[in-house]
């Protein structure tokens, strides 16, 4: 999810310093895991504001309920359970439909091309930025409950079994929604890269 995350035994540690009042270990949990959790939410509510708002209502709520948690061990799955229904809190309380928008030109902390290239060129820049405009428009296209399923599984890597424990739902229904999802995806943005392949190939060819 994170290529920061740390490992079991390190977060259980953190986790406790925060349920004892260590101010420290709170801020550490913070810094780890508000970009992704920032990430996920604005890929559900689909604004920039709205999702700042969101991470911040977030991580508030976990820094006054983290005592209560009863499983270190369970701390991801619990905040973005908790970041989940703060989304669709909002959504409820705007009487929002699950289609909400997502087309915004700027698109936060996350980057669906991970780790592009330092020295990339101006011209697989502006690929990678339509690239991201049809990642948008497929987002777009999904509802809801299919969407954060491939926000979760897909762009942040969950495994099947981590998306059922924060969507609570059974693993049959996210591997149907996953699939469903990719499709919607593969539908969208497929002919988009089926041309940057084509244009790719054809770049090659000239500078061979």
């Amino acid at each position: 999810m994170s290529e920061r995350e740390p490992e079991r035994g390190d977060l259980i540690e953190l986790v406790e310093r925060a349920q004892n009042g260590d101010g420290e270990g709170y801020h550490v949990l913070y810094d780890l895991y508000s970009k992704p959790v920032y990430n996920f939410i604005f890929r559900l509510i689909g604004t920039i504001e709205d999702a700042e708002d969101l991470t911040q209502e977030t991580f508030l709520k976990v820094f006054n309920e983290i005592a209560k948690l009863r499983d270190p061990g369970q701390f991801k799955y619990w905040l973005y359970r908790i970041a989940r229904n703060e989304v669709y809190q909002r959504i409820r309380r705007f009487k929002r439909k699950t289609e909400v928008s997502i087309d915004d030109e700027n698109i936060g902390y996350h980057d669906f091309l991970s780790n592009p290239a330092r020295d990339i060129n101006p011209e697989d820049c502006l690929l990678n930025q339509e690239l991201e405009h049809h990642i948008r428009l497929a987002l777009e296209a999904m509802p809801l409950k299919l969407r954060e399923v491939f926000v979760l599984g897909v762009v942040q890597k969950f495994s099947y079994d981590e998306v059922t424990q924060i969507v609570g739902r059974s693993l049959l229904s996210v591997k149907t929604d996953i699939y469903r999802a990719r499709l919607i995806a593969r539908e969208k943005i497929g002919k988009y890269l089926d041309r940057t392949d084509d244009e790719m190939s054809r770049r090659r060819k000239r500078n061979s």
